[in-house]
């Protein structure tokens, strides 16, 4: 592993750091890649932990790469202090790792890391940036004692960070509130807007359905709180001409929960997750985009997930929980539906699309994808590394 602290020794660094394998995370890649191509700094290195079947070491590009590090592994089935106690070992290789190299700039992508990159920051004389990705202390995870103690361990290293990025403007509120911050700079997880998006009729001919049939789709997590179990009950209950695909990756137990739906009822179909650059091409073949977050958490209630932008990215409507940052973009652009998450009053909704209200909708979306899109938030994103004086 010394030979990954050796490649960290030019002028101006920039380390990312994510306890996660980091094999689709989007938004990230997106972040390095504006950070590359505006030439913020010489090298960019992502640090994630390693999975077995990935390297080390992946070049993304001549400025970018990623580091896994290996750990002993903590889960949530070996228990909290397992986990404690590989993110800590995971941690002390990091720091071994970085021994005498200069660092200019520390993003922390997650609370769990927090306490590492305050002490890179103080090590390295850095800039900190708190990047979340939700509202870190109030997740679907973040119960009981967990929740005690990443309130604790976010109050106490608030002060040491320079700049804050969120992804909506809810959650910005939240903080400025919670820790009196006076500057919270929100980039939303949009994807890059690229030209006209084109129908395709991948999914529809994947599993032989009509060509005027509807095809709603979830894509993304399959995982608790992103209402799977809802959407499997209701449609196991509508006509046949209303089919569902289930495509991405998550929870084994819910996953084999889809497949057994899919086999008893045919308008319920699974997919496998895709690559990210091909995901377009699959949700560009259904008609309507779903997005009914449960009320799990107040992360979840305060979010404006990725698959929203990405469903009118490719040119469909979408139907989302009315919840206030989803419930906001429905409203001021008509771009879908929002609707409480109540079986009759989605059964119902349903009920109500047609091809014309399908068209009327798909019009309003195409509408809607002006005001959204990466190059306009790489903007905002430009402007917090200008705010520490490291770009000019």
């Amino acid at each position: 592993m010394a030979k990954i602290g050796e490649l960290i020794n030019m002028e101006r660094v920039n380390i990312h750091i994510y306890p996660s394998p980091f094999k689709n995370e989007s938004r990230m890649l997106k972040i390095t890649k504006t950070l590359a191509e505006s030439n913020v700094f010489d090298k960019i290195y992502i640090i994630a932990t390693w999975e077995d079947g990935l390297p080390e070491v992946e070049v993304i590009d001549s400025t970018r790469e990623i580091v896994r590090i290996n750990s002993t592994p903590g889960n949530v089935k070996r228990g909290d202090f397992w986990k404690i106690l590989s993110t800590l070992e995971w941690s002390w290789k990091i720091i071994r790792i970085l021994k005498g190299k200069k660092i200019d700039c520390i993003n922390c992508h997650n609370l769990q890391i927090l306490p590492l990159s305050v002490f890179l920051k103080t090590l390295k004389h850095s800039k900190l940036i708190y990047d979340t990705h939700e509202l870190e202390t109030e997740t679907a995870n973040s119960v009981g004692f967990r929740k005690i103690l990443s309130k604790i361990i976010e109050r106490l290293f608030m002060p040491f960070i320079d700049d804050t990025i969120v992804v909506n403007e809810y959650i910005a509120e939240w903080y400025r509130n919670a820790y009196g911050l006076k500057k919270v700079w929100v980039v939303k997880n949009v994807p890059y807007n690229k030209g006209e998006p084109e129908r395709t009729v991948m999914l529809k001919n994947t599993y032989n359905i009509k060509k005027n049939d509807i095809l709603f789709l979830y894509q993304g997590l399959i995982g608790y709180g992103r209402g799977i179990e809802l959407l499997l009950k209701i449609f196991s209950q509508l006509d046949p001409d209303k089919h569902i695909v289930f495509m991405g990756y998550g929870d084994l137990d819910l996953i084999e929960r889809v497949v057994e739906y899919s086999e008893h009822y045919p308008n319920i179909h699974y997919h496998p997750a895709v690559k990210p650059d091909e995901i377009p091409r699959y949700t560009a073949s259904a008609d309507v985009g779903l997005s009914l977050i449960e009320n799990v958490c107040l992360s979840y209630y305060l979010c404006l997930p990725n698959k929203l932008f990405e469903y009118m990215s490719c040119g469909i409507p979408v139907i989302v929980s009315d919840f206030p940052g989803m419930s906001k973009f429905i409203d001021e652009y008509g771009c879908g539906w929002k609707i409480p998450l109540e079986t009759h009053a989605i059964i119902s909704l349903i009920h109500e699309i047609t091809q014309d209200v399908l068209n009327e909708k798909r019009e309003k979306t195409k509408e809607a994808r002006k005001y959204f899109g990466w190059h306009l938030e790489e903007r905002t994103l430009l402007k917090v590394y200008k705010h520490l004086g490291l770009y000019r």
